[in-house]
């Protein structure tokens, strides 16, 4: 099976979907909410453009140096993104001091849906059209080194963090993808990691690694 990039959209994809939920079922007049709103509402926003800022520096680098242009679309989408969220961060902004904050919720859950469905869009055709295109093009050991930069710029703590904040929206499959990459990139932090795996999976999954010998001898 190829190295499969994009596996943390299902994080993405719950994250935007969760907030949605949340701004949804929102009281508008309680100040208290509207600030537990804004407080999500930086979270993500953090978590989008970083994800953004890694697949522009990396995935898309990559595609250009193989001569690709079939990131163009995404990278277009990435700059509306951008426009979008700071149009989020007037409309949310603007509620506390509008004259009927029920309306101007109501206005900001309608933007953010939106930007929910243009976000989810914009997932699968990265997944559909840019990840087949990285495949082809490149080889394992490539793909696999597009992280390695940050695997190794992190602590086996951050990793840890990292994979009990994934882990809950990925399937065994997923799993052993991300450990078995942090191990090829980074095998001593590995160790660490690993120490501490029942942090991030369920006895099952931990059986069922250990008898297969997926990841350690």
């Amino acid at each position: 099976m190829r190295v499969k990039l994009y596996r943390e959209h299902k994080y993405v994809s719950f994250a935007l979907s969760e907030l949605e939920r949340l701004i949804a079922k929102t009281d508008f007049t309680d100040e208290g909410a509207l600030t537990h709103i804004q407080t999500q509402w930086q979270s993500l926003k953090e978590m989008l453009e970083g994800h953004a800022y890694h697949e522009e520096q990396n995935f898309h680098a990559l595609l250009e140096k193989k001569g690709s242009t079939i990131h163009h679309d995404a990278h277009n989408d990435h700059e509306e993104q951008e426009e979008a969220i700071e149009n989020l961060d007037r409309l949310l902004n603007a509620i506390k001091a509008n004259s009927d904050p029920i309306e101007a919720g109501y206005q900001f859950y309608l933007a953010y849906r939106k930007f929910v469905g243009d976000n989810l869009l914009h997932l699968h055709e990265e997944e559909t059209k840019l990840l087949p295109e990285l495949q082809r093009l490149s080889t394992d050991e490539e793909l696999r080194a597009l992280e390695h930069a940050t695997y190794e710029m992190m602590t086996s703590e951050d990793m840890i963090e990292m994979l009990k904040v994934l882990f809950p929206h990925m399937n065994f499959s997923d799993k052993c993808a991300f450990l078995t990459d942090i191990q090829l990139a980074e095998p001593k932090k590995f160790l660490e990691v690993w120490r501490k795996a029942d942090l991030f999976l369920n006895p099952e999954e931990l059986k069922k690694i250990k008898n297969a010998h997926l990841l350690i001898s």
